[in-house]
């Protein structure tokens, strides 16, 4: 169920925690979106109380919290296999719905799965394991794969029984509920209402057999798509070409999802006794919506909220109806039935949705209540529609961390009470300037419109603006900001905006002004882990992330792929314990020894090719002819500093770096789009182990010298320099 639960972190909301409200008390999980939330939180010593409306989610909560034995999922798939079906067992006739012909061998063997075309409606690409002569491959579909395939496409009494347990005829869901069912393919269907009749009779087992089946059913869709599919599907229509899984494979791999190591957390579910919910290290769970539930809490009884915001998916929550129906029966998906009558979910529909969740708290929350938002999954849209959402429901924005690539955030709030008066669009444009502009300018370097998005949007709701921005009668409020913040960032007396396409959320964006900027973050970055990996004999990654992170809060956290190319610069991994460690060539002693050989091995190549070498300030060649010279800057680190304030002076030198660096460069000019183009048009990189091989090449001369500096740029490769 990954691709549809939030993707959270783990540990995250362990360490979250560990600077949120105090020690064993009572965190209220509205959203009940995330079931590692409340266990983490648990675990960490809270008591939690969560609202989880979604009985697909309740289900994984309540089974991840208190998971099942490898015994009993073994036995439930053994009882279901030994199911009589057609005067035999029931695996064998499960198998046989997948039959094909081995290419190798010529027996009949039961497909892993086959991919087919979602234009011809037909199966193309066949995957299986012989048990009989171990000839695994992927291959073109047969004749008689298709034919077989071709047996299941007409809708029979098993499509009616499917569409029947969640909306049967008559109902204003039908058609609904039919687009559901559209996802699957018939065979598909067959294999699993046979599986879902034969689960209801069996004697026990039925919860563990479920747990499978629900896993089977998240396989056996169409929203996986070959090779690679959509990650995470948001809409419940099926891929060009999709997987049409072997419905009794996916019950036998779902023994391995579900046999999980036992979180040792108590869990209960609510019976309107706080107190009893206010126990450290318990889970308590109520099964419906948060507004439900908080008719019967006390008054101001919620301090702390600690939740997964999640954004809209309509293909989950359309699944979660029908597959609810089908294990469980009609009436468990009645509390999310109007999923299936909702095909779009705009950002404007989602702030309200997150409002009226959090205004259905009024009069719950303690006026001291904080909240912590973690957002994965997040993008511009999505974080506007929550910050306009939890504005509009009177809280105040207090704290925010952006990891952009990663598609993180955090967010914390406080009780903001009433906020300001109606703000139409005009009054927008000078505080999200100015807050773009900070952003931009304590990064030091070029951001990816995230960033300045993130600023803009964050600056309005620390002051309680977005719950008062004026509506247009074509336009929501969130539309309004947005359309303000897109002129806003398009002014190109104050914004650059790099690489750009059609659309504002395109290429990066700096400032057109070049004032005063903060050393670039990826310098900063470099930094802090060069000095962590120097201070320490080792270290783990998520220990040096977070010290960076401390160092680095907000709109200037690193992203991690950043951060581990940084590491790969300067340490090794070991295998055994996952730590990092210097390299032995980048401890102080060893670089300052580097340093100064390649200084002599560079005043001595200048002396032989003819040149004037001066070492002050720096090392230059000096060309006594024509007066031309080439200036080397010699440096341990890849922190290069602002390319504009190089252009400003006018320097155009070589930069001698070591060769564990040259990658390093490179990623930050991929990032930089100034950078990449300064070091396009003026200095060449030179890495130490090139300056030793041109010092030892004989050939080299005034006549080959710029063609040879050149040799070895920015970049992992090793390349070899030319015989002659």
């Amino acid at each position: 169920m990954a691709r549809f639960i939030p993707p959270l972190e783990p540990g995250s909301v362990t360490r979250a925690l560990e600077r949120f409200g105090g020690a064993g008390e009572l965190v209220l999980d509205p959203f009940g979106a995330s079931p590692r939330l409340a266990i983490e939180a648990a675990k960490a010593g809270r008591a939690v109380l969560v609202a989880v409306n979604n009985p697909i989610v309740r289900f994984l909560l309540r089974h991840t919290a208190k998971p099942f034995s490898l015994e009993e999922l073994q036995a439930a798939l053994s009882h279901l296999a030994n199911s009589t079906k057609d005067d035999g067992r029931l695996e064998p006739f499960m198998l046989d719905l997948y039959q094909t012909r081995c290419s190798n061998c010529g027996e009949f063997v039961s497909a892993e799965y086959f991919v087919w075309d979602k234009d011809l409606a037909e199966p193309v690409l066949r995957f299986y394991s012989c048990p009989h002569c171990n000839h695994t491959i992927e291959e073109p579909a047969s004749d008689a794969d298709r034919n077989r395939a071709g047996e299941y496409s007409s809708r029979g009494l098993h499509h009616a029984m499917a569409l029947e347990q969640l909306a049967p005829a008559g109902s204003s869901d039908h058609e609904h509920a039919e687009d559901a069912l559209s996802v699957y393919p018939e065979r598909a269907i067959f294999g699993v209402v046979t599986l879902l009749n034969k689960i209801e009779q069996l004697d026990r087992g039925q919860e563990a057999a479920a747990a499978l089946m629900l896993s089977a059913l998240d396989q056996a869709n169409a929203l996986w798509g070959h090779p690679e599919g959509r990650a995470r599907p948001l809409q419940l229509v099926a891929s060009a070409r999709y997987l049409e899984s072997n419905v009794w494979r996916a019950l036998e791999r779902a023994i391995g999802h579900w046999a999980l190591d036992d979180p040792e957390v108590e869990l209960r579910e609510w019976d309107g006794e706080l107190k009893a919910a206010q126990t450290p290290g318990r889970i308590t769970w109520y099964g419906g919506p948060v507004r439900a539930m908080a008719t019967e809490l006390p008054r101001q009884a919620i301090s702390s909220i600690l939740t997964v915001v999640p954004r809209p998916n309509q293909a989950f929550w359309t699944l979660s109806a029908l597959w609810a129906a089908w294990l469980w029966g009609r009436s468990a998906a009645d509390p999310i039935r109007a999923v299936l009558r909702r095909r779009r979910y705009d950002w404007a529909w989602h702030a309200e949705a997150v409002k009226a969740t959090l205004r259905s708290l009024t009069g719950r929350l303690a006026d001291s209540v904080q909240v912590l938002g973690l957002i994965p999954d997040v993008e511009p849209g999505f974080l506007a529609a929550v910050l306009a959402g939890f504005d509009g429901s009177g809280f105040e924005l207090t704290g925010r961390a952006l990891r952009s690539a990663e598609q993180q955030a955090l967010l914390t709030w406080k009780w903001g009470g009433g906020g300001v008066g109606p703000r139409h669009a005009g009054w927008l444009e000078a505080p999200m300037q100015e807050a773009a502009v900070e952003a931009l300018r304590r990064r030091g370097e070029p951001a990816r419109y995230p960033v300045p998005h993130a600023a803009a949007w964050s600056a309005l709701a620390s002051d309680r603006w977005l719950a008062n921005v004026e509506a247009t009668e074509n336009r929501s409020a969130i539309s309004v900001v947005g359309e303000q913040l897109d002129r806003t960032l398009g002014d190109m007396q104050v914004f650059l905006h790099l690489g750009r396409g059609q659309e504002p959320e395109s290429g990066r964006y700096w400032l057109a002004n070049l004032a005063e900027f903060e050393p670039p973050l990826s310098d900063r970055v470099e930094g802090l882990v060069l000095d962590a990996l120097r201070a320490s004999e080792s270290i783990r990654l998520v220990e040096l992330d977070a010290q960076v992170c401390a160092e680095l809060p907000g709109l200037l956290t690193p992203d991690r792929r950043y951060l581990e190319e940084c590491m790969r610069s300067y340490a090794l991994r070991s295998a055994d314990d996952g730590r990092w460690r210097l390299r032995p060539e980048d401890q102080p002693e060893a670089r300052a020894a580097d340093l100064e050989q390649i200084s002599q091995l560079l005043a001595e190549l200048g002396d032989r090719l003819g040149y004037q070498v001066d070492r002050q300030p720096e090392l230059r060649w000096l060309d006594r002819g024509d007066g031309t010279e080439l200036t080397f800057e010699i440096h341990e680190t890849a922190r290069l500093g602002q390319p504009a304030a190089r252009q400003v002076e006018g320097s155009h030198p070589a930069i001698v770096i070591p060769g564990g660096r040259g990658a390093l460069i490179a990623e930050k000019a991929r990032r930089n789009p100034l950078l990449q183009a300064w070091l396009d048009t003026a200095p060449r990189i030179l890495k130490f182990r090139h300056v030793r091989r041109l010092a030892e090449d004989p050939t080299l001369d005034r006549s080959n010298l710029y063609e040879r500096l050149t040799l070895d740029p920015p970049g992992p490769e090793d390349p070899q320099l030319p015989l002659l």
